[in-house]
């Protein structure tokens, strides 16, 4: 887990997970706090996770990323090569 701050306070969070045996690292999570978006906080996040995987020997990174978070791994050179589709559990629901 990475943070960034700013006064004291935690304005951005993000995780970075390892998968042993391959060659992928995951980019998981991220938020920032509103008033601190925009601001290239999330862009830093996002290049120093990617430093530090290097330096584990990932290969590739994978990002499950929001429409918010997509322009600005596009332009850190990402590309898209799938997507999901969310759904939402209800326990109590007929199967």
């Amino acid at each position: 887990m990475l943070v960034a701050e700013a006064d004291g306070l935690v304005v951005s969070a993000v995780w970075l997970v390892f998968k042993p045996g391959t060659d992928f690292a995951g980019l998981w999570g991220g938020s920032t706090v509103r008033g601190w978006r925009g601001q290239w906080i999330y862009r830093a996040l996002v290049a120093r996770r990617a430093q530090l995987a290097l330096t584990r020997g990932a290969r590739y990174l994978q990002v499950d990323a929001s429409d918010d978070s997509k322009p600005i791994l596009l332009r850190l050179g990402f590309h898209a090569v799938t997507t999901t589709t969310p759904y939402v559990w209800t326990p109590n629901a007929t199967l």
